[in-house]
């Protein structure tokens, strides 16, 4: 018999540090390109067209990217790509709400680049600088921006995106304190799994 109770919250806690260490020492695997990025020949279609774009204001650039992507087929779940790492990537052969918003947006600002930087691996620079908390993957599920939310208040503090010129204040607080709830529960979370992960080191 073991010398303590092994409670559900224990073995849980057990097990969600165990999934994230996985994440996290598979991250310096890294995953094949072709898994990263899909649609080449889509992507290649775009920068054909992207002389056009370029002295576009940031706004107009978007939709007219996003207006090239019509006829794209809808496709969910495209962000899953790996059951232990996460990693920014790019799907142009189907897309979501989302991922069109994505895509058409860090297409527009690969635009700013010199035209030798237009190329998927910059496109990918900008997919990880807006879908990340603080523009960096960490390999791990947690450092996607998951809520509308998060994904405003973290681009608009590092000047990303400006709220205050375009919705009323009390949204933006809302959304603001929303952000703040979900980060602390987020790294209440990260806490409590290396505090278990720690634990368990110790005792074995």
């Amino acid at each position: 018999m073991p010398a303590f109770p092994i409670s559900f919250r224990r073995v849980l806690c057990l097990a969600l540090a165990l999934c994230l260490s996985g994440f996290t020492s598979a991250r310096a695997e890294g995953l094949p390109f072709d898994t990263v990025f899909k649609g080449r020949s889509q992507f290649d279609a775009l920068v054909a067209q992207a002389d056009k774009w370029k002295s576009l204001p940031i706004g107009e650039r978007v939709a007219a990217i996003g207006r090239a992507q019509t006829g794209t087929r809808y496709k969910s779940f495209t962000l899953e790509i790996d059951d232990r790492i996460e990693a920014p990537s790019v799907n142009l052969t189907g897309l979501d709400c989302w991922t069109f918003f994505e895509t058409s947006l860090a297409f527009a600002r690969m635009l700013d680049e010199p035209r030798e930087n237009w190329t998927p691996q910059t496109m990918l620079k900008y997919i990880e600088a807006d879908r990340y908390r603080g523009g960096n993957c960490d390999g791990t599920y947690l450092s996607r921006l998951h809520y509308l939310e998060d994904w405003l208040h973290d681009n608009n503090r590092r000047g990303l995106v400006s709220l205050r010129h375009h919705l009323p204040v009390d949204i933006v607080r809302a959304q603001e304190n929303a952000a703040r709830k979900r980060r602390r529960n987020s790294r209440s979370l990260e806490s409590t799994s290396r505090a278990t992960s720690t634990t368990t080191r110790a005792r074995s």
